[in-house]
């Protein structure tokens, strides 16, 4: 059963001996704050939430977008939405260790949530997903070409996002474009109209770039074209590397372009303002899978018509996303804070008393028979395992 704020206030009323709530200044404020220190304390089970990802999770990629209402890092399980074999479990990482691990050659299937700049991602390595189909690492000139409005096409080895270097170019206002016609041809039939095709992109300037395109095709003039006008999860271009995503499903057929023979790549800048120093990485073809989130909602209440979760009373008919004996912290937690305001000695000296060890009493109870489920994260460490040829091989450990 779950309780409304307008019954919450009824039993908040009984147990103040009746006192008139007019007295209790921003109630809806009280309820907030009681609601912030609840989960803070625990973790209610009645808050758990399964949401099918925003977007498909790649391999290779990331950084994505967490539920809005994601309590701390406290994710249970992230998962396929049906069949499951034993393998596929994300463990929890701190920040560092995730990022250190990700790129081994055998990395652990991991997630971390990580803030930056108040922005809350997660991010989320799972060695399940299929592997990419990698068109081009972008290491070396080879056949590629500088055309349009960019020049000076050279290899960048110490600024790049993946492997040992990048494609550098300048561009001036307008559009610049680099391309190549591989000398071998790919077969991406499997990844027609299914993938998503990645490519990192370096600004100087992110402001200044308006649009940025790929081509992939069989020639010049039969290929596939996307357009994309902002990075992977929407968000504006920035200064620096940008992580670019160009959906094929939906993309600009020009001419008739040979799905079993693809080896012409083109990826264009759109730019407002001269640049010097844009740099291309690592162009692949991927299919994503979704995966279904497991987690614990900040968000205590609902919306009695919509069912709608929310972090903050609107309204009395307001729903408590609490059953009965978590309901009763709550209360507990609600009346401790309103004796506070509520005059009189007995208030004071008895009230606040009882309030606070019923409340402690209850968490305590309600901790013991309901146990977190959340996935804590591990802290790792490394020794050194002498390998083949003189080579020095990592040994990763978890705590």
């Amino acid at each position: 059963m779950l309780y409304s704020i307008t019954q919450a206030n009824a039993d908040l009323a009984a147990v103040l001996h009746g006192t008139n709530l007019n007295k209790v200044q921003n109630l809806s404020g009280l309820h907030n704050r009681t609601a912030r220190q609840l989960l803070g304390d625990i973790d209610p089970q009645e808050t758990i939430r399964k949401v099918t990802t925003a977007s498909p999770i790649f391999s290779q990629v990331w950084d994505y977008a967490c539920p809005a209402d994601l309590k701390g890092n406290r994710i249970i399980d992230i998962a396929p939405p049906y069949y499951r074999t034993p393998y596929q479990v994300d463990g929890q990482m701190y920040n560092q260790d995730f990022d250190v691990a990700k790129n081994l050659f055998n990395p652990p299937s991991a997630f971390t949530v990580q803030f930056n700049g108040g922005v809350k991602t997660i991010r989320i390595n799972d060695t399940s997903l299929p592997n990419g189909v990698v068109l081009d690492t972008c290491n070396a000139v080879n056949t590629w070409t500088a055309g349009g409005t960019a020049s000076t096409l050279a290899v960048n080895n110490t600024n790049f996002a993946s492997g040992s270097g990048s494609l550098s170019f300048n561009a001036t206002t307008g559009t610049g474009y680099i391309s190549e016609t591989l000398p071998a041809t790919t077969d991406l039939t499997s990844n027609l109209n299914q993938s998503t095709f990645f490519y990192y992109l370096y600004l100087p300037t992110g402001s200044q770039l308006t649009s940025t395109e790929l081509r992939i095709g069989s020639s010049s003039s039969n290929y596939y074209s996307i357009v994309s006008s902002t990075q992977f999860g929407g968000n504006a271009f920035q200064t620096g590397w940008n992580l670019i995503a160009a959906n094929w499903l939906g993309a600009t057929v020009v001419g008739s372009p040979v799905v079993t023979a693809i080896n012409y790549i083109y990826v264009g800048v759109t730019v407002a303002a001269n640049q010097t120093g844009i740099c291309v990485d690592n162009i692949v073809s991927t299919l994503g899978l979704y995966r279904q989130l497991e987690y614990y909602s900040k968000y205590m209440y609902r919306d009695a018509t919509t069912g709608a979760f929310q972090e903050t009373v609107t309204d009395n008919s307001n729903l408590i996303n609490l059953d009965t004996e978590s309901y009763n912290l709550y209360l507990n937690l609600l009346a401790f804070y309103a004796t506070q305001q509520v005059q009189g000695l007995s208030a004071m000296f008895f009230d606040s008393n009882f309030f606070g060890q019923e409340y402690q009493k209850g968490k305590t109870r309600y901790t013991a028979l309901n146990k977190s489920q959340v996935t804590k994260p591990r802290t790792s460490y490394y020794t050194q395992q002498k390998g083949g040829y003189g080579k020095y091989v990592g040994r990763k450990f978890y705590l």
